[in-house]
This record gives structure tokens, sequence and C-alpha cells, in this order.
């Protein structure tokens, strides 16, 4: 298998997603006052740091090869998944990024492992249109999308997958 990503890459955006999922469940938690699991999120979170010190430092390969960069791209769907569930499925506005693993992987891995983490992403998004906690609100008010848009989020997050994983 001669496709392979440049760790420092993948490192680095992962630090990026990390900070942003941590300064975005503190902003809305703190600052908005909106109930959500900020303990357990910030564990999920956390779980994000320690795999990525283990990649940084554990991982001795500069040019991670296309088994192992699907598998840390895989727990970032996952991850990812795990924080949308707390807080609000495929209500939470941020559900989108969940197609970023498997749109970076388009670009630096083989067609098999991008169809792995399209199939992974699909599958989240269906299991986050059924199952999730509410979406977080100040006094913890119930928000219900009607059916229609609830089903339409992971249709047109979807075809955004697959058309940019397919140009990518």
């Amino acid at each position: 298998d001669n496709i392979q990503l440049d760790k420092r890459t993948l490192v680095i955006l992962r630090w990026i997603a990390i900070v942003g999922q941590f300064i975005t469940i503190s902003i809305v938690y703190f600052i908005f006052s909106f109930e959500l699991p900020f303990f357990v999120c910030t564990i999920i979170i956390l779980f994000g740091v320690l795999t990525n010190l283990y990649l940084n430092f554990k991982i001795k390969e500069n040019q991670l090869n296309n088994f192992i960069s699907t598998i840390f791209l895989a727990y970032d769907i996952f991850q990812l998944s795990i924080l949308f569930f707390l807080t609000g499925g495929i209500t939470n506005p941020f559900i989108f990024l969940i197609i970023i693993p498997a749109v970076f992987s388009s670009q630096f891995l083989n067609i098999k492992s991008s169809i792995i983490l399209v199939s992974i992403t699909t599958t989240v998004l269906i299991f986050l249109t059924l199952f999730y906690l509410d979406l977080p609100h100040p006094n913890n008010p119930h928000f219900h999308a009607p059916d229609y848009y609830l089903y339409s989020i992971p249709i047109a997050i979807l075809i955004g997958l697959i058309f940019l994983v397919y140009f990518a």
C-alpha cells in the first residue's frame, strides 16, 4: 500500500478539531448557559487529546500508511458522533462537520478507505437522525424539528459528502 499521509498534517488538523470542539462546548455551556453534559463532552474530547498525543509521540513513522490513517479518521468520526449524540444529534447545527474525515480521506487515502469512511459516516448520520439527546437550549426547553426537516438534514449532508468525496 503506497498511499501515505504526513503524520504532522493529521496531528495539526486533529488539534484544530479538538480545540474547536472544546471552545464550542465551553462557549455554549459557560457563556450561553445552555444545559448540556459538559463534563461528559469534555471527557470525550480528552480521549481525542490522548489519541492525538499517541499519534504524535508513539507512532514513529512520519508518513502514515493507509491503514493507520483510516483507523484515526474512523476514530474521529466516532468521537464526533458521540459529541453530536450528546448535543442534539442531527439537529446540531455543526453536524455537517461529520463529513470532514471522509472528505479528507478522499484526497490522501485509497478508494477503499474512502468507501469505508463514507459508509461509517452514513451509518452515523442515520443513527444520529433516530437517536440523540435534546439540542441544548437555555433553560432546557425541548426543541423539536418537524420530521421532513429532520430527515432532510442527513440526506443533504450525504449528498454533499458523496459530491465532495467524488470530486476530491
